[in-house]
C-alpha cells in the first residue's frame, strides 16, 4: 500500500520522547484511512494524489506529514490504551505502571483531537496563502474554510 508517511513516521511525528510506541502498532491501514478522512478533505483529491509521488515535497514534510501523523494518532490512540487478544479485551498494567482513568484517556483524546484541528488549520492556510504555488488546490473544496466544531457546535461558512 502506497502511504504518504511510514509507520515510522508516525511514532516519531506524532508520539513525544517519552512515550514510546512500536511502529508495528501503525498500520498502513491506519495511515491511508488518516490520509483519506483527514487529509484529503483539506488539500482535494488531485493535490492529494500527486504526494506519494514526490511532488510538492516540502508541503508534505511541513505540513502534510504532521498532520497526518497526528490524524494517524487520533485514529488508533483508544485501540493502544486496551489490548485485544484470545482472552478478549484487557487493559494493559505492570508492575511500575497502571492503565490511567477513563477521565484521563477521554482527556488524552480531546487533546490530541485539538493538535490535529490546529494541524489542518496549519495546512490549510499554508495552502491557501501559496495557492498559486499549488494549481491542483482547491480553496472552495477546503473542509477546514467551511466546516469547524467551536466549543461542541458545527459551524459551516
Amino acid at each position: 500500500m502506497n502511504t504518504l508517511i511510514t509507520c515510522e513516521e508516525v511514532v516519531r511525528l506524532a508520539f513525544t520522547d517519552g512515550e514510546y510506541v512500536s511502529p508495528d502498532a501503525i498500520s498502513a491501514a491506519d495511515i491511508a484511512a488518516a490520509g483519506h478522512r483527514y487529509i484529503e478533505p483539506v488539500v482535494g483529491k488531485s493535490l492529494y494524489a500527486m504526494l506519494p509521488d514526490g511532488e510538492y515535497a516540502s508541503l508534505k514534510t511541513d505540513y502534510v506529514a504532521p498532520a497526518l501523523a497526528m490524524a494517524v494518532r487520533v485514529l488508533v490512540q483508544r485501540s493502544l490504551n486496551v489490548r485485544s487478544g484470545q482472552s478478549g479485551l484487557t487493559v494493559p498494567k505492570g508492575t511500575w505502571s497502571a492503565a490511567a482513568s477513563s477521565d484521563a484517556a477521554d482527556e488524552l483524546q480531546r487533546s490530541l483531537r485539538r493538535r490535529l484541528r490546529l494541524l489542518l488549520e496549519r495546512l490549510s492556510d499554508h495552502l491557501a496563502e501559496n495557492a498559486a504555488s499549488y494549481p491542483e488546490y482547491d480553496p472552495s473544496a477546503d473542509a477546514v474554510k467551511h466546516c469547524s466544531l467551536n466549543g461542541g457546535f458545527v459551524q459551516i461558512r
